[in-house]
């Protein structure tokens, strides 16, 4: 049975290809039109992963989509009974869904015509967006049976859900609704803190340079209540309350964007995350009395390395997971992934889920790319031999390999790299490559060898540090040695990349430890405010933009002139 999983015009729309039971393909639209979190419709995305499972449209047998527009369209209507409510709430806080993006997926097979001229004759099933999520995480944990947490923005008609699953019936245990969204909490004093929409990233950056001083507000705000739920109040879902409202008479002055960041609001920063750590602490708390050893975590706020540690360290499950894609890039996978293993109960992966699903060039389409774009090039020998030689003389490069990787991090094969010993690499960088705040960290990637030594981590590894989805400390005798790696809290956010894995970017951890006595790399997006590049074309363009110093795209390498 060939699913085809869609997820479209609310944000980071995307396609996967399910066939016979096995996951061909992924990828978000945004890599191919080039518009960070795209609400397009994802005709290219969709075109992409039938190529890769070598069928056509007509070969289809189910189109599976992220939303369920019914639910969607109900809870909108009730939103709408309050007309003054509604209009203010459209106006502060932006919501993606809405009237028009909710049609927009009633009328799916009509955009599907206009995208492909040809009308689609197999049925659509609407997955509600919360159970998008959980079987994005649980389907390809390898679990048999878990506890889940999904926790994000909103969903249909809810904000968070604690589900379990077991002999492949998902049961929801309880759920929050929108109005007491962590999500939107924390999307709101983002942008109250001067950053803009989807930089939550920044916020739990800037939080380790604070304090949590403001406890006693933020306690006010969240009221944890029995059996691991909670209640936000009303007032902190408004956004024009963080302008002119509570928000701002407790906590100062909105900041503008081009406003010196000051002490107060890393504090600001500090203390939110504090008490969104608490909350999700809490839920987890109560889950864990199920039983399970087993807990399955989606929703873009898992996305938060530093809280994803915190619930690692309470010991509570023996084994937790976290897809790459946990955020609403993921829809479509989990939309599929639902369909063909919960609903129809298909047997489901049990092996490691590899994250490398998007396109990939061969050397003669990179090669085709560098002389239409008139790039002087030679060919390598030996990639991964070359780059390490570059990367010890602390060049930084631009790395172009393989399969593009799903979700939002860099995970190895669409990466600038440098070497990871002096803070003077991070800070060009920041300044003169990424283009950004001067105290955002840099993640290490790094050989399960090297991650054992240098890190606080233990054996056997947790697949979390596979995607880059949670914070570990550096071991104190080397945090001088790794300088441009370490938060100014003692943390990194790692990536442990095996040889199965992805052996070209473990071959050049292994050449540069010949070279340095560490197989350890500074690993960051190969992007400038766009999003991560995908095709030969892009790399070229980003590297002409930017201040790398060499750029390795398939066997090839560019000198920058």
């Amino acid at each position: 049975m060939n699913i085809l999983g869609i997820s479209a015009f609310v944000h980071d729309s995307a396609a996967c290809l399910i066939k016979d039971g096995k996951f061909i393909a992924n990828v978000e639209e945004e890599r191919f039109n080039r518009s960070k979190h795209t609400n397009a419709f994802p005709e290219n995305a969709v075109k992409y992963v039938l190529d890769a499972g070598s069928i056509g449209l007509e070969d289809v047998d189910l189109v599976s989509f992220n939303w369920d527009p019914w639910k969607s369209l109900l809870e909108e209507c009730k939103k709408a009974s309050l007309p003054p409510l509604y209009l203010k709430v459209r106006k502060y806080n932006r919501p993606p869904k809405n009237f028009s993006t909710i049609f927009a997926s009633i009328l799916l097979k009509k955009h599907i015509r206009q995208a492909f001229g040809r009308s689609l004759l197999y049925p659509v099933e609407y997955v509600p967006h919360h159970l998008a999520h959980a079987a994005s995480s649980f389907c390809i944990s390898g679990f048999e049976e878990a506890d889940i947490i999904v926790i994000d923005g909103h969903g249909d008609d809810r904000a968070t859900s604690c589900c379990s699953i077991k002999d492949g019936t998902i049961t929801e245990n309880w759920h929050i609704p929108i109005l007491s969204s962590l999500g939107i909490m924390y999307g709101n004093f983002t942008r109250y803190l001067g950053f803009s929409d989807f930089q939550e990233g920044t916020t739990m950056a800037l939080a380790s340079f604070g304090s949590d001083i403001h406890r006693k507000f933020f306690d006010k705000i969240i009221t944890l209540k029995k059996n691991g739920k909670y209640k936000i109040n009303a007032r902190c879902m408004g956004f024009w309350n963080y302008i002119d409202g509570i928000v701002s008479e407790r906590l100062g002055k909105r900041r503008d964007k081009y406003d010196k960041i000051e002490q107060n609001h890393m504090d600001i920063a500090a203390s939110m995350q504090a008490a969104v750590k608490r909350t999700i602490l809490h839920i987890v708390e109560n889950t864990r009395k199920s039983g399970c050893s087993n807990l399955c975590l989606a929703g873009g706020t898992f996305l938060n390395c530093d809280i994803n540690k915190a619930i690692e360290d309470t010991g509570y499950y023996s084994n937790i997971f976290i897809p790459p894609f946990s955020s609403d890039c993921g829809g479509a996978a989990g939309a599929a992934l639902y369909s063909a293993f919960i609903k129809r109960n298909a047997r489901k992966p049990t092996r490691f889920f590899c994250p490398y699903q998007g396109p990939q060039y061969n050397n003669d389409e990179i090669e085709n790319a560098l002389k239409s774009n008139s790039i002087t090039f030679s060919k390598c020998s030996d990639v991964t031999c070359s780059a390490a030689d570059f990367l010890a003389e602390e060049k930084i490069i631009g790395w172009f390999q393989g399969r593009l990787e799903c979700g939002p991090r860099a995970l190895g094969n669409r990466s600038i790299f440098a070497a990871p010993f002096i803070t003077s690499v991070r800070d060009r960088i920041n300044s003169d490559i990424k283009k950004r705040e001067s105290f955002r960290p840099f993640a290490p990637v790094a050989t399960p060898k090297a991650a054992v030594k240098y890190f606080a981590i233990n054996e056997p590894l947790s697949s979390l540090v596979h995607y880059m989805l949670i914070t570990v400390s550096v071991k104190d005798q080397y945090r001088d040695d790794l300088a441009a790696i370490v938060h100014v809290d003692g943390s990194a956010r790692i990536q442990v990349v095996t040889e199965e894995m992805n052996p070209k970017l473990y071959s050049l951890l292994i050449e540069f430890e010949k070279l340095t006595g560490y197989a350890v790399l500074l690993n960051t997006s190969f992007n400038l405010h766009e999003p991560i590049v995908c095709s030969p074309e892009d790399a070229i363009r980003t590297f002409n933009r930017i201040g790398l110093d060499y750029l390795f795209i398939g066997d090839f390498v560019v000198k920058k002139p």
